[in-house]
């Protein structure tokens, strides 16, 4: 092979695959993807009370994810998914004194009553449940524009409650009539405070970048309104937070609250 002929063929090779590299390789088209995910965002409460005030918290989220294109079009697929939705988020009191019982680390409700109880008046409470989240719904895709296409999801979030905490900042004593010390009551028990199954509504817009072969990370920003109550309040005798009436005798409430969130989420999908 001539010297011009030999560079001819280089050249071609080097401009194949700097063009290859520079506007991206074809991606194969697969109908399902899954991978992992992460989330960090921040928690906004709408409360139903007037007793107290929220303040916003945070949220994060880890799990795995998967899209399943239908068989119609690439563009619109399927989601789904599992995760581990660690929720913090905060209540201030307002106005009126507001106060609970508890034995060691156990907050009573209404019914339940020991001698050994001590009387707490609270300032500030933080919630740090744990769910199990499990997202269904659809998203929407444009066809790649090189190494990247636009995604849009909405869709249902289930969350399972698995545990909660509060972390409590006020005044304990003996009797709810009584000036107590400050002191914080840290990892207590509400076992009838939230609600079991907690639900929202979930719209995201994003971009999903193919980096390497069929392995694309998906980039989203997206906003939950939640419709369901945080809280138990059909029940009278599961409440656990009380106010006092004209004559000191307990006025137990109800805890209203719904939580929104928008989030920044993260996803590795192969």
């Amino acid at each position: 092979m001539k010297s011009n002929q030999l560079q001819h063929v280089l050249f071609c090779c080097l401009f194949t695959a700097f063009t290859q590299y520079s506007f991206g390789q074809t991606v194969a088209e697969k109908k399902l993807q899954g991978g992992i995910t992460a989330s960090v965002g921040g928690n906004f409460l709408k409360m139903g009370t007037s007793l107290l005030d929220a303040q916003p918290g945070l949220s994060t989220a880890v799990g795995i994810n998967f899209l399943k294109a239908t068989k119609e079009s690439q563009n619109i697929a399927f989601l789904g998914g599992l995760e581990f939705n660690l929720e913090r988020f905060n209540y201030k009191v307002t106005g009126t004194d507001v106060f609970y019982r508890y034995t060691d680390q156990n907050i009573k409700t209404k019914d339940e009553t020991v001698t050994t109880d001590q009387y707490y008046r609270l300032t500030e409470r933080t919630y740090k449940p744990l769910y199990l989240g499990l997202p269904i719904g659809m998203a929407f895709r444009t066809d790649f524009i090189g190494d990247y296409r636009g995604v849009v999801k909405f869709g249902l979030q289930n969350r399972f409650l698995l545990s909660n905490t509060v972390d409590d900042k006020g005044f304990t004593s003996a009797n709810v009539n009584e000036i107590g010390g400050y002191q914080e009551n840290t990892g207590m028990i509400a076992k009838k405070d939230l609600f079991f199954y907690n639900a929202g509504l979930f719209i995201s817009m994003g971009a999903e970048w193919n980096f390497s072969g069929s392995t694309c990370l998906l980039v989203e920003l997206g906003y939950q309104y939640g419709f369901m109550p945080l809280h138990l309040t059909s029940k009278e005798q599961n409440y656990t937070l009380f106010s006092q009436d004209a004559n000191f005798a307990p006025l137990y409430f109800r805890n209203q609250a719904t939580m929104n969130q928008a989030n920044l989420k993260l996803t590795l999908l192969f």
